[in-house]
């Protein structure tokens, strides 16, 4: 039983996080005589069978996988009172803590770390378990200098049934492999891929394919190939851009084969400078005083310098039909997550299309990229109740394309257009990247001819409209945006006595709610909770058709 100080037969030390999910403590476990982690989910949470599952996918991946660089997981208990995972802990720092702190590895103490890594998942993949989220806050530095891989929460065992929704994606976007982007595939090698970009941002301070937004992060994982790091960091080895470059070919079957081959370049580029490959380099670098200064962020330029395994580039369009959704578990040792984990669609068949439109010389097919921002639950827009709320029109497209010549006006292909936005409700402007304001804009941006990336958000919509729009020379190009139709509603009309609201385990806070909550379209579990009343909940899918739900409930007393 769980008490102020103990859950168990475990004491309890230190809470070191709480999330919706689930609260991860420091403790002490009095008969081995040692300190643990306690990865606990809240009492609600152990009945939704898909987090509880994944809870257990995590022991038993880990309990297949011991090695000196997993962390170990000693127990997964379930009782009435509890469902929780017992880890080691590990007296330490994440990678990403190193990097937010220090800038980036000096590359001695960067080879032992990647050493490490790839021991970690030789031996993982040789017993058929794939990571699918290796990252900087998944791999954790001792104060011994040795480095650990955590969280397997999204691991796949090669012999077992995938957890996640078919057709879905899941990692984080910053390190996905393009395989995973663009068709959903992964296996081993998307684990090495996500390895190279964790390590170009350790040797260099900046992370290769991290863009100002989802879709710009996607793009540059599809098409963008970083500078060479010696060319960015000369004391660096030039060898160390040849192992960097074949982990991050975008084409798969180009990568190493396997962790172990990787692992054997990196040990003859130790040899050969002379770098130990145990634990006293990280260790030194851990007890070096000072930060090294973090680079510019990379930009989406050509590299000045050419890679011997660069890939390719693929055609792909820049903004594909894309939903992120995010996933709520914390990683172990509470670290706060760089980037959330998200799952994603597929754009496989753009990137046929606009394969096939490149073969014909034809213009690449125009198409809307959706995301659900990774942020705080959105509020409804002011005044935006049901009656003065604008409605979507669900005859017409999410935008309005249309195309004006101005009269007595001659044209050459280097006379800028010019692009007409309107949109509703408001929302900030961004076009290739760049700010322009919100919704009025004062006047229409004049653009260069061709292909323009125009994002239009509101911070409290939990969807963005992103589309690649053709701008010709000395024309107008209209853009008229519905955000509302990208969007479901979910109005609390009357709950009797009062309840706390709850939408997919998260808190949308207490009743009576004057405004509605705006959600993506999808399916969502609605719950309102009261201390003295049994749980009301509900299942409930938002679509285009069906975009409005309303609640009018009595509680039922226990």
């Amino acid at each position: 039983m769980e008490g102020e100080t103990g859950i168990g037969s475990y004491r309890i030390d230190a809470e070191i996080a709480h999330s919706s999910i689930c609260t991860i403590y420091k403790a002490w476990e009095p008969r081995l005589d040692r300190p643990v982690l306690i990865k606990k989910l809240h009492p609600q949470m152990s009945r939704e069978e898909d987090i509880r599952k994944r809870f257990e996918r995590e022991a038993q991946v880990c309990a297949r996988v011991k090695h000196e660089n997993i962390v170990d997981i000693y127990s997964y208990q379930v009782d009435e009172n509890a469902t929780m995972l017992v880890m080691e802990f590990v007296e330490g720092q994440s990678l990403g803590e190193m990097l937010t702190k220090r800038g980036r590895i000096e590359w001695r103490a960067w080879l032992s770390m990647l050493a490490g890594v790839l021991k970690g998942l030789a031996h993982a993949h040789s017993k058929g378990v794939t990571h699918r989220d290796v990252k900087p806050d998944n791999l954790l530095v001792t104060n011994d200098g040795r480095i650990k891989i955590t969280d397997f929460g999204l691991a796949v065992i090669a012999d077992s049934s995938r957890m996640t929704m078919q057709g879905a994606v899941v990692g984080t976007p910053a390190y996905l492999p393009p395989e995973q982007v663009s068709s959903g595939t992964f296996d081993h090698r998307g684990d090495l891929f996500s390895v190279g970009a964790t390590f170009y941002e350790a040797l260099t301070g900046v992370s290769p394919f991290s863009g100002s937004s989802f879709s710009e992060t996607l793009k540059k994982i599809l098409t963008y190939s970083p500078p060479a790091p010696s060319t960015l960091i000369p004391e660096a080895p030039a060898d160390i851009d040849q192992v960097l470059a074949r982990l991050l070919e975008k084409q798969a079957s180009r990568r190493y084969a396997s962790a172990e081959q990787a692992l054997e370049d990196v040990k003859k580029i130790a040899a050969q400078k002379g770098v130990e490959l145990e634990s006293g380099a990280v260790k030194q670098a851990l007890t070096d005083a000072g930060a090294i200064d973090r680079l510019p962020a990379l930009t989406l330029r050509p590299p000045k310098r050419s890679w011997t395994h660069r890939a390719g580039v693929p055609l792909v369009a820049a903004a594909g039909l894309i939903t992120l959704g995010l996933l709520l578990i914390l990683p172990p040792g509470g670290q706060k997550e760089r980037s959330d984990k998200v799952s994603s669609g597929f754009i496989a068949q753009i990137v046929k299309q606009t394969r096939e439109a490149e073969a014909l010389k034809k213009p690449a097919p125009a198409s809307v990229d959706t995301i659900i921002l990774p942020q705080k639950p959105p509020e409804p827009v002011s005044g935006g109740d049901e009656k003065t709320r604008p409605q979507p029109n669900k005859t017409e497209p999410v935008a309005r394309r249309e195309h004006e010549q101005p009269t007595g006006v001659t044209t050459t292909p280097t006379t800028p257009g010019r692009l007409v936005l309107t949109s509703k409700p408001w929302a900030n402007v961004t076009i290739d990247n760049i700010p322009y304001g919100q919704t009025p804009l004062p006047k229409p941006p004049e653009l260069t001819s061709g292909k323009h990336l125009v994002a239009l958000t509101n911070p409290e919509f939990p969807v963005s409209f992103v589309e690649t729009v053709e701008i010709k020379p000395g024309e107008n190009t209209i853009l008229d945006v519905n955000l509302w139709s990208l969007v479901g509603i979910v109005n609390i009309k009357s709950v009797k006595p009062w309840a706390e609201v709850f939408i997919d385990g998260v808190s949308y806070g207490m009743t009576p709610r004057a405004r509605p909550i705006i959600l993506p379209f999808g399916r969502h579990k609605v719950e309102l909770r009261n201390p003295g009343y049994k749980t009301w909940h509900e299942d409930i899918e938002l679509t285009p058709a069906q975009s409005n739900f309303d609640i009018a409930v009595t509680l039922l007393e226990k």
